[in-house]
């Protein structure tokens, strides 16, 4: 266990009886970079919530630096050096670079509790400048970038002198060229002596940061090695437990009829003259980098933005989508890139959240058939293997 930061010992975490985590092993070590990978609902984030304080283990041991510790809160881990960047930047908007970055720890006066606020400037741009960013510590940071905001985040890590950085989906929302200063600055805090978590669901990622990885599926400990002696399709193999060639066998499959025909489709200043058809049967792939206006296209389809001009055909059929509703009602569905912020309700339950769309198939007159909601949720449920206990 040579340089060993931190051990993961058996984990287990159950919520309503459902196993989130299965006696799952987990350890890395200083100045090293390590993914942890596996597929949605593997239990990466379960795992990483139990190490962060957010979460509490059902079972199982945590040492940190040869010593069995417990991390009843977010607040006890970060005074232990751990410290996680979020998909979604958890930072208030309107307020500062210096204000967010000392959030929960202010520099204060000793003798009489007063704000060193001198102090913490000097110190956020001496955190900016360490990691070459471009900004001024007054800056507000609902004007920053998305890659800007996770750069304040690893400041706010190292304001924290972390020990520990864990970076969930770090790339998700970032350029090509941000992704690059993003493994620079990696690769810095790495041969400082920082042990970085890294969670991915991109293999050249993984390949191009990692040196060491950790696989989770279905909330159990597949396996663990060196980056250096695995290949990607072994990988692969580890997280979906079978081969790719397995999973998604070569099918001769006949194209269908046109189902979807979108014609010189115009947003003025996003995107011009977008045209696609979409067959029956057929998966149809949109690439580009972040503003391009993928999402866009979609979301105009779907009626949440309306278009300057184009047409849209259903089964050949001209039709005109003013809102989502009508979408619905033409046999379109929706899967937003924010599901945490526009595809769920987080304060409703996995049934709520899974039947709302359908609330006309749920209710009699003003009143919900609950019967009927665990019925259509079970049945949706099995078949996408949601494990969820309401």
């Amino acid at each position: 266990m040579n340089n060993c930061i931190i051990e993961m010992k058996e984990i287990k975490k159950y919520f309503y009886g459902v196993k989130a985590l299965d006696g799952v092993d987990f350890k890395i070590r200083t100045g090293e970079v390590h993914a942890l990978i596996g597929e949605n609902g593997a239990g990466k984030s379960t795992l990483v919530k139990i190490l962060t304080g957010v979460y509490q283990p059902t079972a199982g041991t945590i040492i940190l630096n040869d010593k069995s510790v417990q991390f009843p809160s977010p607040q006890i881990s970060q005074k232990a050096g751990i410290s996680a960047i979020h998909q979604e930047a958890t930072m208030f908007p309107d307020l500062s670079v210096m204000e967010n970055i000392f959030m929960g720890h202010h520099i204060r006066n000793k003798s009489n509790g007063l704000l060193l606020w001198r102090e913490m400037k000097d110190t956020t741009q001496s955190l900016l400048d360490k990691l070459e960013l471009d900004i001024r510590s007054d800056t507000k940071v609902r004007n920053l970038s998305v890659a800007q905001r996770h750069m304040v985040e690893i400041a706010k890590a190292l304001s924290l002198d972390a020990k520990v950085v864990i970076m969930d989906e770090p790339t998700s929302a970032l350029t090509l060229k941000e992704v690059e200063y993003l493994y620079k600055i990696i690769r810095k805090l790495k041969s400082e002596g920082k042990a970085i978590i890294f969670i991915s669901h991109k293999f050249e990622e993984v390949f191009e940061i990692a040196d060491y990885f950790t696989v989770l599926r279905d909330g159990k400990y597949i396996g663990e090695g060196t980056i250096a002696d695995i290949t990607e399709d072994k990988i692969v193999q580890m997280v979906i437990g079978r081969s790719l060639e397995k999973m998604y066998p070569k099918l001769e499959a006949e194209q269908g009829n046109i189902i979807l025909k979108v014609e010189n489709l115009t947003k003025i200043g996003v995107f011009k003259n977008i045209s696609f058809d979409l067959h029956k049967g057929e998966i149809l792939g949109f690439f580009g980098l972040v503003g391009a206006g993928r999402s866009e296209v979609m979301q105009i389809i779907f009626g949440i933005d309306s278009k300057t001009s184009g047409e849209v055909f259903i089964d050949g059929e001209k039709v005109y989508i003013a809102n989502p509703s009508d979408a619905m009602n033409f046999g379109l569905a929706y899967l937003p890139e924010d599901r945490q912020i526009q595809g769920a309700i987080l304060a409703m339950n996995t049934r709520e959240n899974i039947t709302l769309p359908i609330i006309d198939r749920t209710s009699r007159h003003i009143f919900l058939d609950r019967n009927r909601e665990f019925e259509i949720t079970d049945e949706y449920g099995k078949y996408i293997e949601i494990k969820a206990s309401g």
